[in-house]
């Protein structure tokens, strides 16, 4: 056997050792004793043991991916996977703007002021698009974006509707989310949603409510955080939100203040809280350069701001995920349809001109086809990523910053990698904890209940 090339070591401040495989995402603890053993086994996997718990820590390595077969090559699986994910046909992910209009001036959209909306000749296109390409028993998936999608509730309605009947025609899963800033997301809305199968919305607060509406307020003026959180107070169990709040220099300070906030309403298991990192996109946003944190001091936020959701009772966040591709811009069976019927494969170019990768009312030119052959040409494995042990979980970062920029986006845990890992197994710990508390207060209700039963 032989060490996998995904191993990380750190040993913390009372003499545990930690053991980390980004491959598996296994954890491994051992005390100052057991940890020794553990290290010369590491480095020499052919050494004769003789010791039961030798061979049995062997054995624990072997399962968790820490040693693997010498015949086997990581780096190859991984491309193998990663090749052979981009090109799967059986689910089909679409994101879908029915209008690029919003309610809302945020100082760092990146989509300016486009007023435009789906129109019908376009609406009617996107089901015979779907069918074709639509796998018997597959799995479709929706995210519906915008500007402000709840803008065009009516148009999500029908479209969903279409979709439900092609999925059930099909035998093929289907499910759905919403990105919106919802200010119109009151309940009877969101029961709406729950009835298309839209089970998710993703939902921005950018602070408290001062900080907040200084950033994101309605367009021509106008206040909005007490009527977002109003809505996601009021939202039916059933819809998951997960809560994002954009952080730059101007608000960093506010993220325990919108936490306290979240906390005192009784929100911490209806929303999963999370930091997105402010970032000029596109030319029209350039302007917010100067306020954006550098990846290292985004990365070190997110560490101090995880440590903070737990003891509030939040799920936590940052924890780290295998996967076969950086985003949805990888895969050949995902796109984003914009307003007017362009394809275009990520979020950040829906109103770049000329990005475009096929159209529903349009046939195919030789500039879409350049298009499609520069995302099929992006490879993370002719870059510097197949020499990082992160690689399992951050797949080269976004493609469209490195063919922007030419800039690597690594993994967040990369910038403090030992931090990051000590703050997983603090998670990890804290909730086997939190787990035994419940385990006991079930078994002192039950002596409780019998008790009073055999009075």
């Amino acid at each position: 056997m032989k060490p996998s090339s995904y191993n990380y070591m750190t040993t913390l401040s009372d003499g545990t050792t930690l053991f980390f495989n980004f491959y598996t995402l296994a954890l491994i603890a051992l005390n100052a004793s057991e940890s020794e053993p553990a290290q010369s086994l590491l480095s020499n996997p052919s050494q004769r043991l003789k010791k039961k718990k030798d061979l049995e820590l062997k054995r624990l390595f072997s399962d968790k991916g820490f040693l693997i077969d010498k015949r086997v090559d990581e780096l190859d699986l991984l491309r193998t996977s990663h090749f052979t994910s981009r090109i799967q046909q059986g689910h089909l992910s679409l994101t879908i703007a029915p209008t690029l209009q919003c309610n809302f001036s945020c100082s760092y959209c990146y989509q300016g002021k486009n007023l435009e909306r789906m129109n019908p000749q376009v609406e009617e296109k996107i089901t015979p698009f779907i069918r074709n390409l639509l796998k018997k028993k597959g799995a479709l998936s929706v995210a519906w974006y915008g500007g402000e999608p709840l803008l065009c509730l009516d148009t999500i309605e029908r479209l969903s509707k279409e979709f439900i009947n092609l999925c059930r025609e099909a035998e093929a899963e289907y499910s759905a989310s919403i990105i919106t800033n919802a200010y119109l997301l009151e309940r009877e809305t969101a029961e709406q949603l729950l009835s298309w199968n839209v089970t998710n919305a993703q939902i921005t607060l950018d602070g408290p409510p001062e900080v907040h509406d200084s950033r994101r307020p309605l367009r021509g003026g106008g206040k909005t955080f007490h009527k977002i959180l109003a809505n996601i107070r009021s939202a039916p169990a059933d819809m998951r939100i997960s809560l994002r709040m954009n952080v730059d220099e101007r608000n960093k300070e506010h993220i325990l203040e919108l936490l306290d906030i979240l906390a005192k309403e009784g929100l911490q298991n209806k929303v999963s809280f999370y930091l997105g990192q402010t970032y000029p996109y596109t030319d029209v946003c350039r302007d917010v350069s100067s306020w954006c944190l550098s990846d290292e001091s985004f990365s070190l936020l997110g560490l101090q701001t995880a440590l903070e959701l737990v003891p509030r009772g939040f799920s936590p966040m940052g924890i780290p995920t295998s996967k076969n591709y950086s985003c949805m811009a990888d895969k050949e069976n995902a796109v984003v349809i914009t307003p007017s019927g362009g394809l275009v494969k990520c979020w950040n170019e829906i109103i770049k001109p000329g990005a475009e990768v096929g159209h529903l009312l349009q046939p195919a030119s030789t500039a879409t086809e350049q298009n499609i052959a520069r995302w099929r040409r992006r490879d993370p494995f002719e870059l510097e990523c197949t020499k990082c042990q992160l690689l399992p979980i951050c797949m080269g970062g976004c493609p469209y910053l490195y063919a922007r920029l030419g800039k690597l986006d690594c993994h967040p845990w990369k910038h403090h990698l030992k931090e990051s890992v000590c703050l997983y197994y603090y998670i990890q710990k804290r909730k086997q904890e939190l787990e035994m508390v419940q385990e006991f207060r079930e078994l002192v209700d039950y002596v409780k209940e019998n008790a009073q039963n055999e009075d």
